[in-house]
């Protein structure tokens, strides 16, 4: 399942079942951020917690002793939205509590999470009505240092298997400060996104390409000055010595530029003998990934739109296709008004028609 099918899925179990999601995916696929950006589309709380490094009685809370009844109680730890946490303001009334790498815990914290996951209590202290759990883990295999977890637990999850997917990181990408050599390489090669190796061919100068990686690569990029030499060294430490060669020796040997999307948008003309010489050069990797930006940055204003008009009116049909596909998938309030205004759909509205029937 791809991750934003994943979300799709996190949002519905949390608003309409008490379910406790458990994404699993390899390592740096964006487990954790599908998370939070659920927890941001839904407008609630977001609370982490790497459970591995707690213990049982983390969990538990400290024991109080309570004279005048002659009982312990527990205090409720501080890191848990529970009912008491919720009304003292410590914690938002609705909320994700996710445990990180939940396969990592050691089997006696294990055995104290099992009231928290099938009853949302913890020593008398209940989790607060409006806050869902979610879990994350790593597979079952060779390649982590991972307790296998027995059918008591699992079936408390609803275990939801995520596989990276490039469309799904280029939109993220886009939306977070992208990088165009990044992106631009990555549709050129899009099989270096993830590489999975076994752990015993992983060390530290033998590291391999993952989504989170790339993010790092191209944050490295966007904000700091170095020399290229030790950029390199950098973007190797990251991706390893391998997928960094190859991204390099694409920038070496690229013999064209990548408009820019807000040049595109606001001034087509400033660009367009940029875009002509890539479909001269037929790339259409490059502009297949340059119709992604637009479609996920261009705003619903005249010049926007009479620019994105230019733009479409100019991409070869099989590219004016992927736009109008893409503007239905991701812009589907804003397509009727686009295709009023956009010459180029009349030549290709029956195969688009056909497209979105199928």
């Amino acid at each position: 399942m791809r991750i934003s099918e994943a979300k799709q899925c996190i949002k519905e179990l949390y608003l309409h079942t008490e379910s406790v999601s458990a994404l699993i995916s390899e390592r740096g696929v964006g487990k954790t951020s599908a998370y939070k950006q659920c927890a941001e589309e839904l407008e609630i709380g977001y609370m982490g917690l790497y459970a591995a490094a707690l213990e049982g009685p983390d969990f538990m809370g400290l024991p109080d002793k309570d004279r005048e009844k002659g009982i312990t109680r527990y205090l409720a730890p501080q890191f848990l939205p529970t009912v008491e946490a919720v009304s003292e303001g410590l914690f938002p009334s609705k909320g994700i509590l996710v445990l990180e790498e939940i396969n990592r815990v050691p089997s006696d914290t294990t055995s104290v999470l099992y009231p928290l996951l099938l009853e949302r209590k913890v020593n008398g202290h209940s989790l607060a009505p409006g806050w869902k759990i979610g879990v994350t883990m790593n597979p079952d295999t060779l390649n982590y240092t991972v307790n296998s977890l027995d059918d008591a637990m699992l079936d408390r999850f609803v275990s939801i298997e995520v596989t990276v997917d490039l469309d799904d990181y280029i939109e993220y990408s886009v939306r977070n400060s992208p990088n165009d050599e990044v992106l631009s390489f990555l549709q050129a090669c899009p099989d270096l996104l993830l590489i999975v190796k076994k752990s015993a061919d992983s060390t530290a100068l033998t590291k391999s390409p993952t989504p989170r990686g790339w993010t790092k690569v191209q944050e490295l990029l966007n904000n700091c000055k170095l020399a290229d030499r030790l950029m390199m060294e950098l973007v190797a430490g990251i991706l390893g010595p391998e997928t960094a060669s190859s991204f390099y020796g694409y920038l070496k040997n690229r013999d064209f530029k990548i408009p820019a999307t807000d040049k595109l948008i606001h001034d087509y003309e400033s660009v367009r003998a940029v875009v002509q010489e890539i479909i001269e050069k037929n790339r259409i990797d490059i502009l297949s990934l340059v119709t992604k930006k637009v479609i996920l940055t261009f705003e619903m204003k005249e010049q926007h739109l009479a620019n994105l008009n230019a733009f479409v009116s100019h991409l070869p049909e099989e590219l004016s296709i992927l736009f109008f596909k893409l503007l239905a998938t991701k812009r589907p309030e804003d397509f009727q008004e686009v295709i009023g205004r956009t010459e180029a759909f009349e030549k290709v509205s029956d195969k688009i028609v056909q497209i979105l029937m199928d």
